[in-house]
């Protein structure tokens, strides 16, 4: 297993930056961000030119990437063009937080619900049970997560009022303005109100596809011959079901798991848009709208960083979850 590690860590080492360098090259398409200045009276050409040979514009792209890249190994992960005066490394962190709660929560609540669900669809196929189950999974995945995001806001924060006439869910932010200086458990409150709507409209469209994964992973497993001997050995039907069926069930899953798990940084752009959630979803649309590369950048070689990492880790559990794969 040491060797293993070692070799896939080497391995993971010429992808990342294969990853980093063509990120880069496809944001370098936009343009130069600086163009839009010449049009400005007010700014000098003089100082267009000092701050594009500052950030290297003057140079082949390949060497505006190792410049970058040298950077940021340093540290010094450049400003943000499109928050002036701030850096991205401040943006990014500033938005990270809020993504994690709002991708995080939506992770677990959908894995904690669809894959119970998902085995007991396979379990009782062709029921009554498996129909709903079924219907409840395409109903969750055809809804389009802007589209049912305002119907959440109508419905609960038009519709539905509390007593005082403010509405029941706040339609859109992620604080109560004023409520940064108040008590640990009145801002976990205030926070949860927030959270409320944009986890459930991620929630039900990610649960929609969990559950046919699942349900179609169990069908698979459960067809195996080695269920029929552990039935014919005399093994509870319980065990057969849970140690044997469930259990290879979620080798394939955790391949999908790992796939998903950088989505918790990326965050969900059009969710975080419609209720108006400053996360990195939100962050990295605009910044690509708007030619802010080092905000961008830094926040594609995340994901990419994750997705490396979450499948190496995938391929340990591998060999926790099923005793029939060892690395040596």
């Amino acid at each position: 297993m040491r060797n293993y590690l070692i070799r896939r860590i080497l391995q993971l080492i010429p992808v990342i930056l294969g990853a980093m360098l063509i990120s880069f090259f496809i944001l370098s398409l936009v343009g130069d961000p600086f163009a839009a200045m010449i049009e400005n009276p007010k700014i000098k050409l003089s100082d267009i030119n000092r701050l594009r040979h500052a950030w290297g514009f003057d140079l082949p792209i390949y060497l505006r990437f190792f410049k970058w890249f040298g950077s940021v190994i340093k540290g010094d992960w450049g400003p943000s063009l499109l928050y002036p005066g701030y850096s991205a490394r401040e943006i990014i962190f500033r938005a990270l937080p809020i993504t994690l709660q709002v991708m995080g929560l939506e992770f677990i609540f959908s894995l904690l619900v669809s894959i119970p669900l998902g085995a007991i669809s396979a379990l009782k196929q062709y029921s009554k049970t498996d129909y709903a189950l079924t219907f409840f999974s395409f109903f969750g995945m055809s809804m389009p997560t802007f589209w049912f995001g305002l119907m959440m806001m109508i419905v609960f924060s038009v519709w539905i009022k509390r007593p005082s006439g403010l509405p029941f869910l706040p339609p859109g932010g992620i604080v109560t303005p004023g409520m940064e200086s108040a008590p640990l458990l009145q801002r976990l409150a205030d926070r949860m109100q927030y959270l409320i709507m944009p986890v459930i409209v991620l929630s039900l469209h990610s649960i929609g596809y969990w559950v046919r994964y699942m349900r179609s992973f169990m069908l698979e497993v459960l067809h195996q011959d080695y269920l029929r001997t552990a039935r014919a050995k005399g093994a509870p039907e319980r065990t057969v079901i849970f140690k044997h069926a469930f259990r290879n069930a979620l080798i394939p899953i955790i391949t999908l798991i790992a796939l998903s798990f950088p989505a918790i940084v990326s965050g969900a752009a059009i969710t975080e848009y419609v209720f108006n959630i400053p996360g990195m979803g939100q962050l990295v649309l605009n910044a690509e709208l708007k030619s802010d590369y080092p905000t961008a950048m830094i926040a594609l070689t995340l994901s990419t960083f994750l997705v490396v990492i979450a499948n190496l880790v995938a391929d340990i559990v591998y060999s926790i979850v099923d005793p029939r794969i060892r690395y040596s």
